[in-house]
C-alpha cells in the first residue's frame, strides 16, 4: 500500500471494525455472545459493557448465559438486559443469568435489516467523510507547493480505490447478514 494512503486505510479500517462489531449485536434467531456482550451496564458507580462484568457464552442454539463475577451488580445486569430493547427475559440463578432467545417474528426481522442498513449509510458516510478530509489536505499541500497537481490526482485516484474496496466490503458484509437474518 502506498505510505500516503496509510492515515486514510487505518481510519476507513476503524470504521469498518465498527461496523462489524455493531452488525454482529444484530440477532438472526441463533444464540451469540455478541448479541449481548456491549450492553452497557450500571456498575461501580459508572457504566461497563456486558461482557466487562462476566463471562458470556452460548450453550445451547437458543440460549445465552451470563456468568455474573460480582453478585452485587446482579440486579443492574438483568435491568440493562431487559431495558436493550433485544425482546430477551433474562431469568437468574444465583450469579448465573439465562438469556433466552426467542424465535424472531417476520415483524423483527424487518425491523432488524432496516437497522443494518442504517448502521451501513452510517459506516458509508463516515468513509465519505474521511475522504474528503485526506482530500482536503492534499489539496492544501497542492496549493502550498509541497506535492504537484500529478501527486493529487495520483492520491485521489489510489484513495478513491480504497474507499470503493472497503465499500464493496461494507455491502458484502450487510448481504450476508441480511441473508442470515432471513433465515427461518
Amino acid at each position: 500500500m502506498d505510505p500516503v494512503l496509510n492515515e486514510a486505510n487505518q481510519k476507513i479500517d476503524a470504521a469498518l471494525n465498527h461496523f462489524k462489531m455493531e452488525i454482529a449485536g444484530i440477532r438472526a434467531g441463533r444464540a451469540n455472545p455478541a448479541l449481548v456482550e456491549n450492553i452497557p451496564v450500571e456498575a461501580y458507580g459508572g457504566r461497563m459493557k456486558l461482557v466487562e462484568v462476566g463471562t458470556i457464552s452460548a450453550p445451547q442454539p437458543t440460549l445465552l448465559t451470563v456468568q455474573i463475577w460480582d453478585a452485587s451488580i446482579l440486579s443492574s445486569v438483568i435491568k440493562a438486559i431487559q431495558e436493550s430493547n433485544l425482546g430477551i427475559n433474562p431469568a437468574s440463578e444465583g450469579t448465573l443469568v439465562r438469556l433466552p432467545i426467542p424465535a424472531l417474528t417476520q415483524e423483527r426481522r424487518e425491523e432488524f435489516i432496516k437497522l443494518l442498513h442504517q448502521k451501513m449509510e452510517v459506516t458509508r458516510v463516515e468513509i465519505r467523510q474521511i475522504r474528503g478530509d485526506m482530500r482536503g489536505d492534499w489539496q492544501k499541500q497542492k496549493e502550498e507547493g509541497t506535492i504537484s497537481e500529478d501527486e493529487f490526482f495520483r492520491r485521489e485516484k489510489l484513495l478513491q480505490e480504497l474507499v470503493e474496496k472497503k465499500t464493496a466490503e461494507i455491502e458484502e458484509l450487510a448481504e450476508k447478514k441480511e441473508q442470515e437474518l432471513a433465515e427461518i
